[in-house]
């Protein structure tokens, strides 16, 4: 169970932080094209989606990436190895 939860824990932090390198992307990429008004130097604009992106889907990303740890976690407790074998000296 220490191991599920660990998995998930890992998977809560790699989604979020996948979800903010997104929206960096998106916004150095795509930024100028979103706002109405002139558009920020790509950097800003960057830093900005990130925190947007990040800020209103931080569930969605949590959520997910925890269930696939979680599930990766729980996989990797029901395969335990063997223990060694006993030979006959």
């Amino acid at each position: 169970m220490r191991r599920v939860l660990i998995a998930a824990a890992i998977g809560v932090a790699c989604g979020v932080l996948g979800l903010a390198g997104l929206g960096a992307w998106a916004g150095y990429a795509h930024g100028g094209e979103w706002v109405a008004g002139p558009a920020p130097p790509p950097e800003q604009s960057a830093v900005t989606w990130a925190f947007v992106f990040t800020a209103y889907y931080w569930w969605l990303a949590a959520a997910l990436g925890g269930a696939i740890g979680g599930l990766a976690g729980l996989g990797s407790a029901l395969v335990r190895p063997k223990p060694p074998a006993k030979t006959r000296a």
